[in-house]
């Protein structure tokens, strides 16, 4: 177990190299989570911005876990850095671990930013942020998983830059994870909840005391969809997964 972990921190580290030589660039990148926060902060609304903090923690690991179909694609088909992984002893599980650590310091300077200046707004439990990890963990492993599907499905190179920005904004951006669900029209609401993330932010807002008057039914039918997405995706990634080339 510890060789297997030790093979997967320097994968990782490998993979997030061309950042970490850049530190500016992993910054700029990692903070598009974070722009919506500036926008609520502009125009002077705490809570508007509280709101938009726990969004932009939400989504920090969501936006990295996707982008790893890039690293995916490009190690198999283009580097080919997955054919000398294949012939050493290394594992295929070292190898989805360490692009998946990749993705968590990809987004640790939006996470960090957004927690301190949360932690400056609004007394935050300890058990309250415990339980917006957990959300943000699943959905992290969910998005994880759907970026391996990308990666391992794709042929082109085109789209396998394309799609992540599309499901990062379609997934992201516009389900009301900065904002509260009630701005919605009511007719819109189903449709919003259809998004993973829409049910991540209502759980994270409700542990953080932004939705105290949230029924139970819907934190439970809420964890019942975030596992229910992420064992869907577990199932398309291990459907297109191959560790050798037939």
């Amino acid at each position: 177990m510890k060789k297997r972990i030790s093979e997967a921190f320097y994968i990782g580290m490998l993979d997030i190299l061309p950042l970490l030589r850049d530190p500016m660039l992993m910054i700029m990148l990692s903070l598009i989570s974070f722009l919506p926060v500036i926008f609520m902060g502009i125009m002077g609304d705490i809570q508007k911005t509280i709101q938009a903090l726990v969004g932009a923690i939400v989504l920090s690991l969501f936006f990295g876990g996707i982008q790893v179909s890039g690293s995916v694609y490009f190690n198999k088909h283009w580097f080919r850095f997955q054919d000398i992984y294949v012939a050493s002893p290394i594992s295929p599980i070292s190898y989805s671990m360490g692009l998946s650590i990749s993705t968590l310091i990809g987004a640790l300077p939006a996470t960090i930013l957004a927690m301190v200046i949360l932690f400056a707004l609004t007394p935050v439990s300890i058990t309250g942020l415990l339980m917006v990890f957990f959300v943000t963990i699943v959905l992290w492993l969910s998005t994880v998983f759907l970026g391996f599907m990308i990666g391992l499905s794709s042929k082109n190179t085109r789209r396998v830059n394309t799609y992540p920005q599309v499901i990062g904004f379609v997934l992201g951006f516009l389900p009301p994870v900065y904002y509260p669900l009630s701005y919605l029209p009511g007719w819109l609401q189903p449709v919003a909840m259809l998004s993973p993330t829409t049910h991540a932010a209502q759980l994270a807002k409700y542990y953080m005391g932004l939705l105290p008057d949230l029924p139970f039914w819907q934190i439970a039918f809420g964890w019942a969809y975030l596992f229910i997405f992420m064992g869907i995706m577990v199932m398309l990634a291990r459907r297109y997964a191959s560790w050798v080339d037939p």
